[in-house]
């Protein structure tokens, strides 16, 4: 049964060393909305990653990732409630909410040691997912990946890699959410809903800060040639088609038995599972993919 878990995560900054590298400033408290069973799964992975970690961050990510096959793909689990909270889910997840789920776990333990636990996952996770941590609007949200890629970046924690990989960059106008506002219920009522018209609003202006940098990826047609190139661990991300999106689809590189292949969440086989193509198969074989970014965790 669904519960609130209300943290009280100043604690977490009292000791220096646990302190995260590029840390934003935790409120008082910070309201979390999760399941005794997903803060239970979240901590019994930080104990077994505490006791087998590699040393190498793109190594655990995988470990973490192959502990979660199997958990049922669920769309829109961020939609849910009428006000934006802080949420956390293992049992259940969507693409990018799974790749954020490994990244945030492997983090907690590299930052926290043995001290890792469910409440210091948690933060990470409101530092990742939230513009400047803060947890308010549905605007204070990173809506877009490309976003989410850039903020790492800022931390000091992703290095995009596409670029270097025999990538190519263009402009390419990032705007689907302020034009397509009648597919999300928060921004569907502006402008006559003040609320959404301000949400509405903000959006637009990140949209238009995102645009101003062209976006990089590395041609579907390319793939092939760079595979060799990707590590097990690497954030692997779908360039849209669409017109005003960014990225359609994410997972994580898992290079074994000398194939380049990736463990995602998968809308198509309804879980989080080891896709039985390889990136450069399966980016081939979506219509409306014209390449790949290639993220690597620092």
């Amino acid at each position: 049964m669904k519960r609130i878990l209300c943290l009280l995560l100043t604690a977490l900054t009292a000791c220096g060393s646990r302190a995260p590298r590029t840390a934003t400033p935790i409120p008082p408290a910070v309201p979390v909305v999760t399941t005794e069973r997903d803060s239970t799964l979240a901590g019994d992975i930080l104990t077994q990653l505490k006791q087998s970690r590699s040393g190498d961050a793109g190594e655990d990510m995988v470990q973490v990732a192959l502990k979660l096959v199997g958990t049922p793909y669920v769309a829109s689990t961020l939609e849910r409630g009428q006000k934006e909270q802080l949420r956390v889910s293992l049992t259940e997840t969507d693409c990018i909410l799974f790749v954020e789920t490994c990244f945030n776990l492997v983090e907690a333990v590299r930052i926290y040691g043995a001290e890792a636990d469910f409440a210091g996952f948690a933060d990470l996770v409101r530092q990742s997912r939230y513009r400047d941590g803060k947890v308010e609007r549905y605007s204070d949200r990173i809506h877009y990946t490309t976003e989410w890629i850039r903020n790492g970046e800022a931390r000091g924690l992703l290095e995009d890699m596409t670029m270097a990989f025999g990538g190519m960059a263009a402009d390419r106008p990032i705007n689907f959410m302020s034009t397509h506002k009648g597919s999300y219920r928060q921004l569907a009522g502006a402008p006559e809903d003040t609320t959404a018209a301000r949400d509405l609003a903000l959006i637009a202006a990140v949209e238009k800060r995102l645009s101003e940098t062209p976006q990089s990826w590395i041609p579907t047609r390319k793939i092939p040639g760079m595979e060799q190139e990707i590590r097990s661990g690497d954030i692997l991300c779908f360039m849209s088609g669409v017109p005003g999106l960014d990225i359609a689809h994410v997972g994580i590189a898992y290079v074994h038995d000398g194939r380049a292949g990736f463990i995602h969440a998968s809308s198509g086989g309804g879980k989080v599972m080891v896709d039985p193509r390889t990136i450069a198969e399966y980016a081939a074989a979506k219509k409306n993919c014209p390449g790949i970014k290639v993220v690597r965790v620092r």
